[in-house]
């Protein structure tokens, strides 16, 4: 103090302006360390969104602009996330609500828990109490009613599995088979233990957001999923799907996709699987009877719920086709792949052959790569490729098009641009825009780098709902002649005459599919060129051929027999030869009738 008074008037105020700056200095710093304290203080009583970190939240950024860039890092084990994966899950997490969805299934758990106990244990039997073995749920039976209503997808495909065991008990007591009885569709596994786990709960699990609710007795086990999302190669897989996802298929899609699929226990010729599918899609439930066919002293399907006579047993024989098309580099195209099940089927039976997966409906995209994760290993998969996509035409103006088409989760074998109005299920059913390629990009798109240039398709199974009128014409001649087989069916009786293609793209259709032994039997189509030379069909391995029996190459209308029976009348009534041009086909609407 003495010095100031020493001090010109001018230095005492040149001194205390710079102390009136010393002074904001250090005010600013000190609101700045507050401010972090702050914020580290909120988060630990939970004012903020605890997904954040304090290191994320030193940056300045809002929330929402964290969250967006990724949130926090999630540590899975001792593997921490990198940040597209880390981005990739806090969007999961987000977009289908996992907290909520917490919540949600605690809520339903706990009403397991609670009437299990108040129905004196009996919930825990509920599938033999379907089945009439234990008594009949009364209608002021208010735990088994509610049982039932959490339950409800798991007690219908319990009910629909036990008419197929009775059939299947007919046919084989029929057969005088009774051995196998016991053995058909046999399927007593609660899949969730009274907790309905769907897609949904999957995703959140892959994103760890999601912890399963754990049973207070050893007698009540607790919810689980048999896709072990425990896995980091599991996990990775179904983030990165996330990410393919997000990029094709739209918000609405997927979610309304995931919350309809669920874990179902099924086998394929011996091999236990466990196929994520919409309760209730009978497609599905068709399919596996047609692949299961004839295995372990099962009856023969050929087509869903079509028992197969003698005459037809080997129209769909995926389980036993020539060795010579199948294994390493060998291609097998699947168009209309639905959920997955044939290609898996193949890569268990012929491991090593190339498959390329072709499907156009997103929501059966996604649920069959979610059965190729789930079912497959890491190897399998590196040989089953699957595309998000339907089948086009040649010409340059028409490829890369697109055709909008419907979904069923209740037929998910069935989705097609002719649908009837009336059919259409607002609450359920899904309209989608679907891309279309012609066959030969898309397999060189997929293969790219897994088979030498210009392997031929060994394999073709065709059964896409209309689309072998674009495919089958677009193919050069010399490609569809180096096809080893071609299974499946045509679908021109089934196709509403306003939908129809041109009875010349018919022609050309019918008239190559039908040298093929699997059309030749099975399609009517097929009558309009009765002396077409049709290949040889399908045999064992261990059998003798055809032509060692001195059968050889025989004609459409030999081989289809009385298929052909008034055939004029039948083309007649389905305008096989009157359709004059493509008007109303592959148009943008998916209705048959407006």
């Amino acid at each position: 103090m003495p010095y100031l008074s020493q001090l010109s008037s001018a230095d005492r105020l040149l001194l205390a302006t710079g102390c009136s700056l010393m002074c904001v200095v250090l005010f600013s710093y000190v609101f700045l360390i507050s401010g972090i304290f702050s914020t580290a203080t909120s988060l630990v009583v939970g004012e903020s969104d605890p997904r954040l970190s304090s290191e994320l939240r030193k940056t300045g950024l809002s929330e929402e602009a964290l969250l967006r860039r990724g949130g926090k890092r999630i540590s899975i084990g001792p593997k921490r996330l990198d940040s597209t994966e880390n981005a990739l899950a806090i969007d999961i997490i987000s977009t289908l609500n996992c907290d909520a969805l917490q919540e949600e299934m605690e809520r339903e758990w706990n009403t397991v828990l609670d009437e299990k106990k108040r129905w004196g244990g009996e919930y825990g039997n509920i599938w033999s109490d379907v089945s009439g073995n234990n008594g009949n749920f009364e209608a002021d039976d208010f735990a088994g009613n509610l049982a039932e209503e959490v339950n409800e997808g798991d007690f219908a495909n319990n009910r629909r599995r036990l008419q197929w065991e009775q059939d299947d008990d007919i046919s084989l007591r029929e057969e005088g088979n009774m051995d196998s009885v016991s053995e058909s569709y046999n399927n007593d596994e609660p899949s969730n233990q009274g907790l309905k786990l769907t897609g949904r709960h999957l995703f959140c699990l892959a994103a760890d957001a999601l912890t399963l609710p754990k049973s207070l007795t050893a007698d009540t086990p607790g919810p689980s999923t048999h896709c072990d999302v425990n896995s980091f190669e599991i996990r990775d897989s179904l983030l990165y799907l996330w990410s393919s996802a997000k990029a094709q298929v739209s918000d609405e899609i997927i979610l309304k996709t995931l919350k309809i699929a669920t874990e179902h226990k099924e086998t394929l010729r011996g091999h236990e699987v466990h196929l994520w599918y919409p309760d209730g899609d009978t497609g599905t439930e068709g399919m596996l009877r047609v692949l299961n066919s004839d295995f372990e002293g099962r009856p023969t399907y050929n087509f869903d719920s079509e028992p197969a006579d003698s005459g037809h047993d080997d129209l769909y024989r995926f389980h036993n086709l020539p060795k010579k098309f199948l294994g390493e580099n060998k291609l097998f195209v699947d168009v209309g792949s639905a959920l997955g099940l044939t290609s898996m089927l193949i890569q268990f039976l012929y491991p090593g052959t190339t498959v390329v997966s072709i499907e156009p409906a997103s929501p059966s995209w996604l649920i069959q790569r979610i059965n190729f994760i789930c079912n497959l290993s890491e190897h399998e998969r590196a040989f089953v490729h699957p595309f998000l996509g339907g089948v086009g035409t040649k010409h340059h103006h028409e490829n890369d098009s697109s055709m909008v088409m419907r979904w069923k989760p209740s037929m998910t074998t069935a989705t097609r641009n002719w649908n009837e109005e009336r059919d259409f299920d607002f609450a359920r059913d899904i309209e989608f825009t679907a891309h279309l390629k012609t066959l030969r990009s898309i397999i060189v798109e997929t293969t790219e780098d897994d088979l030498p240039l210009g392997t031929p398709i060994s394999v073709m199974n065709l059964d896409c709902e209309g689309c072998e009128y674009n495919l089958i014409p677009s193919m050069h001649e010399t490609s569809f002649k180096s096809i080893g087989i071609i299974l499946g069916r045509t679908n021109w009786g089934y196709i509403p005459t306003i939908k129809k293609p041109s009875s010349q793209r018919a022609k050309e259709t019918h008239q190559r599919v039908c040298s093929h032994y699997n059309f030749a039997k099975r399609c009517k189509e097929c009558c309009d060129t009765p002396s077409l030379v049709v290949k040889p069909r399908l045999h064992d391995e261990n059998e003798p051929s055809d032509e060692s029996k001195g059968i050889g190459e025989t004609l459409v209308a030999e081989v289809a027999g009385d298929l052909c029976t008034s055939f004029d009348e039948w083309a007649k009534e389905n305008a096989l030869h009157d359709v004059p041009d493509d008007y109303g086909w592959n148009d943008m609407s998916p209705a048959a009738y407006a």
